[in-house]
């Protein structure tokens, strides 16, 4: 990791001056890696921290990477990109399907498709882009899916509850590419060119953060940036475990984790311990389990609700 401080740029800053950007693609597998985090974030500093995203682009052309793979493995670059997305795994915890993931790898072209769709989905408020970065995020990990296709796109928004027209337009009208090319600039201004890097403003101060870390760095970070910012108290119970999937439509282990503060092995025992009494479903999801309700939810409520509800 590397973390210095530095000059922020300028922008808007949360209530209690935390503002956190993060400098991402949907493809990476690493970004990945950051859900727990942020979800952390979201529940643990309800009031105190601001998100925002922005889109990195990861491949223009994926051709020279794959090229570059083919020759260091001797042709076998499927058996090389199938071994660094299990390792990756195994660092950050989250699930991941190797094996779905490799079915459409010879159609791979380019990450950029996917992140001018997340800026069209954000043209509908943060919330809205927000959702679909998660949903495309499940896509590529668990499911395999080629998030760069126009009808994989589409079946996000609408499983995400956006307006469909709106959606369209933003694509077609070259909006939402040229949000993509706003954010691509920020990055080049800043000489980031490696994703997730995040950036946590607060005053005259930036944390910067390369590449990916687990919550716990980030704990630590925060408390360094801003002794007076502390986490929201959350019991690591039965009840903190089932309000959470309550809230979201599923998460991960390493995810309830994170948002508890425990190890792991901690937040699997008490999802087993709601799982025995038939409150909870597990799913393996490649690598890991993903955890859920029994019943289908109703839709989850955006962000920005779910803060003036606790509120």
């Amino acid at each position: 990791m590397q973390s210095t401080l530095e000059r922020p740029d300028k922008g808007r800053t949360s209530q209690n001056g935390i503002r956190v950007v993060e400098y991402t693609d949907p493809y990476s597998i690493w970004c990945w890696g950051y859900e727990p985090l942020l979800r952390r974030f979201e529940v643990r500093y309800p009031h105190a921290i601001d998100v925002e995203v922005r889109m990195g682009g990861l491949f223009e052309d994926f051709t020279p990477m794959r090229e570059s793979w083919t020759r260091m493995s001797g042709g076998r670059w499927q058996d090389s990109i199938r071994a660094f997305f299990q390792g990756v795994a195994s660092q950050h915890r989250m699930p991941m399907d190797a094996d779905a993931m490799m079915r459409e790898i010879d159609d791979f072209r380019s990450t950029w498709p996917a992140c001018v769709a997340f800026k069209a989905a954000e043209a509908q408020g943060r919330e809205a882009g927000w959702r679909f970065l998660r949903a495309m995020r499940e896509a590529v990990c668990v499911e395999g899916k080629q998030i760069a296709q126009a009808e994989v796109q589409r079946e996000i928004a609408r499983a995400t509850r956006l307006d469909e027209g709106r959606f369209a337009a933003a694509l077609a009208d070259g909006s939402a590419e040229a949000a993509f090319a706003k954010d691509r600039e920020e990055c080049a201004e800043l000489g980031i060119a490696a994703f997730p890097t995040i950036l946590v403003h607060r005053g005259g101060d930036v944390l910067r953060v390369d590449g990916w870390q687990p919550w716990e760095v980030f704990d630590d970070a925060l408390r360094k940036l801003a002794p007076d910012l502390a986490p929201r108290p959350l019991a690591a119970s039965v009840a903190s475990v089932r309000d959470l999937l309550e809230r979201y439509p599923r998460c991960a282990t390493r995810e309830v984790s994170a948002i508890l503060g425990t190890p792991d092995d901690e937040a699997e025992l008490l999802l087993e311990e709601l799982e025995a009494d038939g409150n909870v479903v597990r799913r393996v999801a490649g690598t890991g389990l993903f955890w859920s309700l029994p019943a289908i939810a109703p839709p989850t409520p955006d962000r920005t609700e779910r803060v003036r509800e606790r509120a």
